[in-house]
């Protein structure tokens, strides 16, 4: 016997309701999202953790989009007279295992909202050396280690620097090798497996 209960209308206790002919009252037909949705809400809003709750609303209506097309095939099924087998029905799954098998650019939900918001992240670092706060990103991480060969190729101890807030000022190369090292450092605990702080 197969457990329709998630198309019936139910009281808060759970207890379900019957017409005056006795007859399971169905819940009214819902919203429905598809996987594209899903898909889309998720790269519009995995920065922002305040929206999280968007998505999980959006993959609720895509599971229960799946729910409901199985029972109208089933409902279809049992009123034909052909011998067509039963329509399998989907799996009810939490939102937890939706997150982890639905892909997105090939990987789960929640490991591309972690690199999302872990790139962010390494966008965002900053590290101070001596009072001035430098930019600490990839590519400011690449113009740091390029100046550090630089300055050994020209034999040279400082030179003008553009900081976080877009001030130019003098810095010497010692300097910028320490903000070299500590943005990596920086980029590293990012790196790791945790919540990134955006």
């Amino acid at each position: 016997m197969i457990d329709l209960t998630y198309f019936y209308k139910k009281d808060k206790n759970g207890t379900v309701f019957f017409d005056k002919d006795n007859n399971h009252v169905l819940l009214e037909t819902p919203e429905f999202k598809d996987i594209s949705d899903v898909l889309l809400v998720t790269r519009l809003h995995a920065l922002n953790q305040l929206m999280h709750p968007a998505i999980d609303y959006f993959i609720k209506l895509y599971s229960s989009k799946l729910q409901w097309e199985w029972f109208n095939r089933y409902q279809f099924w049992l009123n034909s007279e052909g011998n067509n087998p039963m329509p399998v029905r989907p799996e009810l799954k939490t939102i937890e295992q939706y997150r982890a098998e639905i892909l997105i650019d090939g990987i789960s939900i929640d490991e591309y909202i972690f690199r999302t918001q872990r790139a962010a992240a390494v966008n965002s670092i900053t590290v101070e050396v001596d009072g001035l706060v430098f930019d600490g990103d990839e590519q400011s991480q690449r113009r740091m280690l390029a100046a550090i060969h630089a300055s050994e190729d020209a034999n040279i101890n400082s030179t003008i620097w553009r900081l976080a807030d877009n001030t130019e000022t003098a810095v010497t190369v010692t300097q910028i090798r320490q903000a070299h090292s500590l943005a990596i450092i920086k980029q590293g605990e990012l790196w790791t497996r945790g919540t990134p702080n955006v």
